[in-house]
C-alpha cells in the first residue's frame, strides 16, 4: 500500500516537473483586445461600456449576450491579437447576433 502511495507521489511530481511552468491560467480577455493609440486602461473600460462583465472575460451570459459584447468592441475599432472572429466558430454563427458577420 505505502509502495503504491510512494510510487504515485513520484509520478505526480515528475508529471508537473516536466510540463515546465505546472498550470497556468489562460491571459485575461482584455490583453488579447488591440486599438491604435488606446491605452490598457481604455481597453479595460471599452470592454465594461461593451457589457463585459468583467475585462477577464468570464462570466455567465448567454452566448448572444458574449456575441454583443464581442461585436460592440469590433464595431469600436478594437481588433484581436488573435484574430478570433466567434461568428466563425461552429454552430454559434446560427445566432441571429450573427446575421451578416458570417
Amino acid at each position: 500500500m505505502f509502495r503504491k502511495s510512494l510510487l504515485l507521489s513520484v509520478c505526480a511530481v515528475l508529471l508537473i516537473s516536466c510540463t515546465g511552468r505546472g498550470f497556468q491560467p489562460p491571459p485575461p480577455d482584455f490583453t488579447y483586445w488591440q486599438k491604435s493609440g488606446v491605452s490598457v486602461e481604455g481597453v479595460k473600460s471599452s470592454m465594461l461600456a461593451c457589457g463585459y462583465e468583467n475585462v477577464a472575460g468570464t462570466g455567465g451570459g448567454s452566448i448572444d449576450e458574449r456575441l454583443r459584447s464581442f461585436y460592440c468592441m469590433k464595431d469600436a475599432g478594437f481588433t484581436r491579437k488573435d484574430n478570433l472572429d466567434m461568428c466563425k466558430l461552429g454552430r454559434v454563427g446560427e445566432s441571429p447576433v450573427c446575421e451578416g458577420r458570417r
